[in-house]
């Protein structure tokens, strides 16, 4: 669940795990968004151990990063009170009652979260458990929360920096509003930029420690250590009570920002030799390829699925995709074998849902495109059993999966589509509102 724009605790809790070094939770505010109120802070600590501080670490943060400052940057310290009003203006602007109900609908008919959970009330309380430092792009300022302790400050510091310095090379805000509707590009954006400052704050806090200079890239692939691990489970690191408890697809989508950005770019840069700023000319255009790099680096970019009907006389609740990483968590929440699930995920090439309402209930569409027909034969068994389960207990609510290079007098060019519908039992689903055209690759 991506939509929020909002990243978990992770980055601190690798720094630390990694690096062997106590660090704090923390979580940049996305440098994509402009708040519409006034950031406040208690004082902007222009000759402080703060400014010193980032003044000392800069140097070695923009050779980690690639990037060297183009204009002054600013620190300030802000408290709680203040972090909130901020929090919700942020939150205010990315995310409207509308919306948040609409993807609470969505994600509810998947079976991923309780129908009757209050998105908006679940990410409030995630923000404030987790945020202890941000960087508000409007006042290119870094801001740190006064409570965080003086020994703690640098790899919040060294993180938000590399946000700072993004926002100086390219319009973040503008690369966010391009996508329009679309969220898997939005979570494929979100690996590439906070991937990024969680590796260059890696690399430079090992350089600190070593007394010397640091290269992920000369490390074994750190995937075996770091993939699937609970960092809600890592209590040394402040309180994660409120994102241990909620559903995984909120979980994990926070966490995957930073797991899934760091390894790609340590993988992807291993591969190349060379480092490429990753949200540039080069951007990851989905999360298909934060998970699969060679395709990023073969320039294998998602084909897009789009509706080639309007919905009638039913309500569209949302349309948007899920991307490979959304497939892969749907099918992980009901298959007890996670690797079918990721292997089922994999040849993901393109999808689009809409949520349709009338008046005999809610009506999910969701059509996929996959590499091969072999892809898409799989990933359609592995559906049917997931939808099994999904409906396991309730009577008569039995998705269709079907495959086939349907509508042929469409732009689909004879590719392998897997067509879901999700329907109220009793309700028949005109074919017209699963026809799809396809665009790009």
């Amino acid at each position: 669940m991506r939509e929020s724009s909002i990243i978990a605790r992770g980055a601190f809790v690798l720094c630390a795990m990694l690096a062997g070094t106590s660090c704090v939770d923390g979580q940049s505010a996305p440098p994509d968004v402009r708040a519409t109120g006034e950031t406040a802070a208690t004082d902007v600590l222009a000759d402080s151990t703060l400014d010193r501080m980032l003044r000392e670490i800069q140097p070695a943060v923009e050779r980690t990063s690639g990037m060297r400052a183009v204009a002054p940057l600013n620190v300030a310290v802000t408290d709680e009170a203040r972090l909130r009003s901020y929090l919700e203006a942020q939150m205010g602007a990315q995310l409207s009652d509308e919306k948040a109900a609409a993807l609470t609908s969505v994600y509810a008919r998947l079976g991923l979260v309780p129908e009757d959970l209050d998105l908006k009330g679940l990410l409030k309380a995630l923000l404030e458990e987790q945020v202890i430092g941000y960087y508000d792009p409007r006042s290119d300022t870094l801001f740190v929360h006064d409570r965080v302790p003086p020994d703690a400050l640098a790899p919040v510091l060294a993180h938000e920096l590399v946000h700072a310095l993004q926002d100086q090379y390219v319009p973040l805000d503008s690369i966010v509003a391009s996508f329009g509707e679309r969220s898997d590009p939005v979570g494929a954006y979100q690996a590439a930029v906070e991937g990024h400052a969680t590796y260059a704050m890696m690399e430079w806090q090992f350089a600190e420690m070593t007394g010397g200079e640091a290269d992920l890239t000369a490390m074994p692939d750190m995937g075996p250590m770091l993939e699937g691990i609970d960092l809600t489970a890592l209590g040394d690191f402040g309180s994660a009570e409120v994102l241990a408890g909620a559903p995984a697809v909120v979980r994990e989508g926070l966490i995957f920002p930073y797991i899934g950005g760091l390894l790609f770019l340590q993988r992807s840069w291993t591969k190349l030799g060379d480092r490429p700023l990753p949200f540039r000319g080069d951007l990851p255009r989905s999360t298909e390829q934060i998970l699969h790099v060679d395709r990023w680096i073969e320039g294998d970019s998602p084909t897009l699925v789009a509706f080639a009907t309007d919905a009638g006389d039913l309500e569209v609740v949302r349309a948007s995709d899920l991307g490979e990483f959304e497939t892969r968590l749907f099918l992980r929440e009901f298959l007890d074998d996670q690797a079918r699930a990721d292997a089922a995920a994999a040849g993901w090439d393109g999808d689009a849902y809409r949520l349709l309402r009338g008046a005999d209930g809610e009506v999910l569409v969701w059509v996929s495109v996959w590499d091969t027909p072999e892809d898409a034969e799989e990933f359609a068994a592995a559906a049917r059993d997931a939808y099994g389960v999904r409906y396991g207990a309730e009577p008569g609510r039995r998705p269709t999966v079907e495959v086939g290079p349907e509508h042929e007098a469409l732009r689909t060019d004879g590719r392998t589509l897997v067509t879901i519908v999700d329907a109220p039992p009793g309700v028949s689903v005109s074919t017209r509102l699963t026809e799809v055209e396809l665009s790009g690759n």
